[in-house]
């Protein structure tokens, strides 16, 4: 090795091990030497990528390529750098080039992936997910997303979403020894440890879910424990983790190290409510309870064995067709999950059509979910309804390329562009959901059907028009909309949704009566996290009760 490979190969570790100040004097220092070094150019440039400074970065590695355009990992961290920026033409410009450079780059294939994906382009998504683990098939993210993805893709079944689940259950299991037998504490008079496992807590919802369950667990059966990780030291996270009795910081533990210490400390019940994405799921192969639940924020089967239970409802799962599709017993319970009642929003508005003179409909789902069957159905009703809006609300929409696409799709079924009303990300909270003070009727998408936008659309009194899918997420919003009295706003089919949609927007005083009092049915129903809470300890208390029987009885 030369000199400077001898430098930037001692930054590298650096860069490795944290040690980043250190990393970026080596850097600079092989650019005084050596100010054309691309290797070191290249490489300030993903510090700055880990800093989240997108700007830097993307000047970095775009110089490092000037200087030395043919090496493929400059393009796809390049590729990072724009997914991040949302800027999906440039990062699809620079994963079509890695991949031209070299076809064995599963990162290149992933990046591609994830692009399409965020284009709607599940199809696509997928076909580059397979090719990226069929060169990489023990990496984690790629898994992740794949198993995510398969839940959008028009035509999936129960059965191979399944399949492919449990596969990759397989393959994490077949890596794991063999374990040793978790502490089983048969003290009937010690409080239950329940533990709840949340990584990455504040990059997803899941805390939005759970903080009814933690103000209203029963302190006096159960204690409460919490070991997960933060990516903002925030007010808001400090709040949400001070509700436990017990909080382990897990951000710097690797599996083995956290599966150790949370045996240590004799859990009873270890709770996983994000098996949504596969990577967060590997911790239950280790088996660190004697029993083990996954619930609330999930799409699947978590495809692992060593689940005991996975809590659900019967509209979600309805028990003569839920057979042979989940690794876990099911827990039914009145309702799937609940959520935190959103105190602080905007009031629930008159009907807007008695102001506008025409229908809205509105969708805030991730743009991912409008595939061009939704696009078609959607159009219909427009077409069938004159004067008739669709509101499209995401972040994804600052993107103008986005835009256009979308509006192109719809005008391909006569659908002109002043009919679309395009919005992208609002920061504050408490302003994204008065979107909803702007639609009359919400149009939940197919396959994969609305998760948290559901919950704040019955909030803000606005009805969802849902069709009941097979998978798991096709059905939740179905679930939602029977507990808040509202049964005959699902369907099972795309003829039955275009008509029952243009029946609901001929008849503006239903419409109006159901917006006035719909916060109020939610209140008393998918947001009472107390009557929630009792159902779900009511569960617990019963299986660790039968788990205990037949610990005794050697079954």
């Amino acid at each position: 090795m030369t000199y400077i490979e001898n430098i930037i190969e001692l930054a590298l570790n650096h860069q490795r091990n944290g040690k980043i100040k250190r990393a970026k004097y080596l850097y600079n220092k092989i650019l005084e030497i050596d100010p054309k070094n691309s290797d070191a150019i290249h490489l300030l440039g993903m510090i700055e990528y880990s800093n989240h400074n997108y700007t830097l970065a993307i000047n970095c590695i775009e110089k490092a390529i000037r200087l030395n355009p043919d090496i493929p990992d400059y393009h796809i961290n390049l590729t990072s750098c724009y997914i991040a920026t949302l800027n999906l033409v440039k990062a699809k410009q620079h994963a079509l080039i890695a991949i031209d450079l070299d076809h064995n780059l599963f990162k290149a294939y992933y990046n591609l992936g994830n692009i399409l994906f965020a284009e709607g382009d599940i199809e696509g998504a997928i076909i580059n997910y397979k090719k990226a683990l069929n060169i990489k098939l023990d990496n984690q993210s790629i898994w992740s997303n794949y198993l995510f993805a398969l839940n959008f893709l028009v035509g999936s079944n129960p059965e191979s979403i399944f399949l492919e689940n449990r596969k990759w259950g397989q393959q994490i299991e077949n890596k794991i020894k063999k374990h040793r037998k978790p502490f089983i504490n048969r003290n009937r008079n010690h409080l239950r440890k329940i533990a709840y496992y949340l990584p990455e807590m504040d990059s997803h919802v899941t805390p939005r879910f759970i903080r009814p369950l933690l103000l209203n667990h029963d302190r006096t059966k159960f204690e409460i424990l919490g070991y997960g990780y933060q990516q903002n030291n925030s007010k808001e996270n400090q709040q949400f983790i001070d509700q436990f009795t017990f909080w382990l910081d897990i951000k710097n533990l690797s599996t083995e190290k956290l599966v150790e210490r949370m045996r240590e400390d004799k859990i009873d019940i270890l709770i996983h409510p994000c098996t949504f994405k596969s990577r967060y799921r590997e911790i239950l192969a280790h088996r660190p309870a004697p029993i083990q639940v996954a619930n609330t924020n999930l799409v699947s089967t978590t495809g692992l064995k060593e689940v005991d239970f996975l809590v659900t409802d019967s509209t979600i799962s309805p028990k003569e067709t839920s057979l042979n599709l989940y690794t876990e017993k099911l827990i039914y319970l009145s309702q799937v999950n609940t959520y935190q009642a959103l105190e602080n929003s905007p009031n629930v508005s008159e009907l807007p059509a008695l102001k506008n003179n025409y229908i809205t409909f509105g969708s805030c789902n991730n743009i991912a979910k409008i595939n061009i069957e939704v696009i078609k159905t959607w159009s219909r009703i427009l077409n069938a309804i004159p004067n008739s809006k669709l509101l499209i609300k995401h972040r994804s929409l600052d993107n103008n390329l986005l835009k256009r696409r979308i509006l192109f799709s719809f005008r391909e079924f006569d659908i002109e562009s002043e009919r679309i009303v395009l919005e992208g990300f609002t920061p504050n909270p408490i302003d994204y959901l008065d979107v909803y003070n702007k639609i009359d009727i919400s149009l939940d998408p197919f396959p994969f059907g609305g998760g948290t936008v559901s919950y704040e659309s019955l909030w803000m009194g606005v009805p969802i028009l849902t069709m009941l899918g097979e998978l798991f997420m096709g059905r939740l919003s179905g679930s939602l909309m029977k507990q808040v009295g509202l049964s005959n706003w699902i369907v099972n089919s795309q003829s039955d949704y275009i008509s029952i949609a243009i029946s609901f927007s001929t008849n503006l005083g239903e419409l109006g009566q159901i917006r006035q009092t719909l916060r109020q049915q939610a209140r008393l129903s998918i947001f009472d996290g107390v009557k929630y809470t009792r159902e779900f300890e009511s569960a617990l208390i019963k299986v660790w009760g039968n788990y205990i029987k037949n610990q005794k009885t050697g079954i």
